[in-house]
């Protein structure tokens, strides 16, 4: 017997969607901090080619982690997706702040934009109708579906 399938609401699927643009944009961090490392050596000298590429990795590592967390309905899943964003916003004002030379003059539009963006995502995560979602593990799903259908 098929156990019927739960589909993604759209509210999640836009989180995603922000999550793995995050993702992709870290992960071509990491391609310009390994295959452009004697320019940025050269050019930018603080913190490094090494740096891009670390935390590009890191920051896509965990983007990708929260995306498969999130398709397989795990429980912890908005939770984690919360704290990455969250994590995520701090690290880019503090790099922005504090290691880039000349910070913008943009900052302001800057600072709506992510105000903006971790608003949607905690509302997403944080609202109650998002619980069927992640409320049981996926065996327990498929256990109550067999008990109901």
């Amino acid at each position: 017997m098929r156990s019927k399938r739960y589909p993604l609401p759209a509210r999640i699927t836009l989180a995603l969607v922000l999550v793995l643009i995050t993702a992709a944009w870290n992960g071509v961090r990491v391609l310009a901090g390994l295959s452009l490392a004697p320019a940025l050596h050269k050019y930018a000298p603080f913190p490094g080619p090494a740096y891009i590429a670390i935390t590009g990795a890191l920051s896509a590592g965990l983007g990708l982690a929260v995306t498969w967390a999130v398709l397989r309905r795990l429980r912890w899943a908005p939770q984690a997706l919360l704290g990455v964003t969250i994590a995520y916003a701090a690290w880019s004002w503090a790099d922005r702040i504090f290691l880039q030379p000349t910070a913008g003059t943009n900052w302001p539009f800057a600072l709506l934009i992510t105000v903006l963006l971790l608003s949607f995502v905690a509302a997403v995560t944080l609202d109650p109708r998002n619980r069927w979602y992640f409320g049981r593990e996926a065996h327990e799903r498929e256990e109550q579906d067999r008990r109901t259908a």
